[in-house]
């Protein structure tokens, strides 16, 4: 898959530096980067969590000038403005939404009913979203909460979830959007553990992967009853990026900027 990246990107080059114009070129005649993050199709709009979330679901209760808190959630418009970068008056240390950031938002801690909310987990009383639905509003905010289209953010990781059961360690990763399945291999993934009588890692060198769209499995297929912990890193070298369905490296991080290595640790 990279060398079909790299193929139109050197043509071209040779097309500009051929015609002689200068065009796009730096004094050294080098194409000049784009500083601007590219443009993404492939991921979850406002106008979907709309239709199928804050209309459909939230406004049983977030709807009018009596909603509580005054959290309207009637409209695209509404939604946006109540809940992008706006501090949650329940823990007005965080934000309702922060763009980028799917784990600082206190909208997933309340849809997920996470330790320290304050209030009932929400919808109120019930019945809650669903781990998939959850998961939609979580990469909308990774992909930096847009308020039109998908956004500019990069593809990174929006959930993550591990566990050992019987000795056997697995987990499961969920991306703001798609993957190239291809591109996700044993040379951008790197596993540990540390046991309870040690604190240095131990590398795992066997696993296994399957990649199902916005999901990345990882199945250690071995018994390691002493781990306490499990550390995953995911690289994004040139050579060997971790892409997604537009051909754009993940990134580690809450930036715009492609590649970046993204770290995660695990008490099992």
């Amino acid at each position: 898959m990279v060398k079909k990246m790299l193929i139109p990107v050197l043509a071209l080059g040779l097309t500009a530096c051929g015609a002689g114009t200068g065009k796009n070129l730096d004094n050294q005649g080098l194409p000049i980067k784009n500083s601007e993050p590219p443009t993404q199709t492939n991921g979850v709009t406002l106008a979907n969590l709309q239709q199928h979330i804050f209309g459909a679901i939230c406004t049983n209760c977030h709807s009018g000038s009596n909603a509580p808190r005054g959290l309207r959630l009637d409209s695209e418009e509404n939604s946006y403005a109540f809940l992008v970068s706006r501090a949650a008056d329940e823990a007005p240390e965080l934000m309702r939404v922060n763009p980028g950031n799917p784990d600082a938002s206190y909208i997933i801690r309340k849809l997920e009913g996470a330790s320290g909310i304050v209030g009932g987990r929400m919808p109120l009383g019930g019945p809650y979203l669903s781990q998939t639905q959850i998961n939609t509003v979580r990469d909308w905010i990774a992909n930096g909460a847009p308020r039109t289209g998908t956004g500019t953010g990069i593809t990174k990781v929006s959930q993550i979830k591990s566990e050992k059961v019987e000795g056997e360690i697995s987990a499961s990763l969920h991306f703001s959007r798609a993957l190239e399945t291809d591109s996700v291999t044993e040379k951008n993934i790197n596993l540990s553990y540390t046991a309870a009588d040690t604190n240095t890692p131990v590398a795992i060198n066997k696993f296994n992967l399957l990649v199902l769209d916005q999901s990345l499995e990882i199945v250690v297929p071995q018994t390691i009853p002493n781990a306490t912990a499990i550390t995953i890193t995911l690289k994004s070298p040139n050579e060997t990026p971790i892409l997604d369905t537009e051909q754009h490296a993940i990134t580690g991080n809450s930036d715009h900027n492609e590649g970046g290595e993204y770290r995660y640790e695990h008490q099992l």
